[in-house]
């Protein structure tokens, strides 16, 4: 019978996969693999960000989304009150200071890795391949070899999360 493993993986990403038009600002692409235990996850960051969601918006239907964070769209327009905007992300930061958890990321430097290659694979599937990698390693290296590891990978865009996930089964 197949147990299931002591540990959850969220997978996301940062910066663009783009190859062919590289932000000059952020010429980076990044895969993170956040490895929570699951029962500490349960027992204390869920709880945590509901305090937060309930404490900023009155309800915990809200996503925090990064680009709508920093945007300040939707839900989060609240944070164009600087007082507002203050409290919210020092719970934020308070939250991940005080969290236990591995990230394991990989990190791909656009041109230097153009350079490299000659046919260049796409980076979010090279960044998945290598990703994988290291969080596998990390887990067997705590007995989690034999048991169902959940891998959670955040959507973007129908195209690009079928993309991501055949390079997820190709590894």
């Amino acid at each position: 019978m197949l147990k299931f493993g002591d540990y959850v993986v969220f997978v996301d990403e940062s910066g663009d996969h783009s190859v062919t038009s590289i932000n000059a600002e952020y010429p980076v692409f990044v895969l993170g693999f956040c490895v929570f235990e699951k029962e500490r996850y349960a027992a204390s960051v869920l709880p945590a960000v509901t305090r937060i969601k309930f404490r900023h918006f009155g309800h915990d239907a809200v996503v925090l989304h990064e680009h709508d964070i920093r945007k300040q769209a939707g839900a989060f327009a609240i944070l164009t009150d600087r007082a507002v905007r203050a409290r919210f992300l020092d719970d934020l930061n308070d939250l991940m200071t005080e969290t236990e958890f591995t990230l394991i990321a990989c990190a791909i430097r656009k041109r230097k890795f153009l350079t490299r290659c000659a046919n260049p694979e796409h980076p979010n599937h090279l960044a998945m391949e290598f990703g994988l990698e290291r969080p596998g390693r990390w887990l067997d290296e705590r007995g989690q070899r034999e048991r169902l590891t959940h891998v959670v990978c955040e959507q973007r865009g129908l195209r690009e999360d079928r993309d991501l996930e055949l390079a997820f089964r190709r590894v």
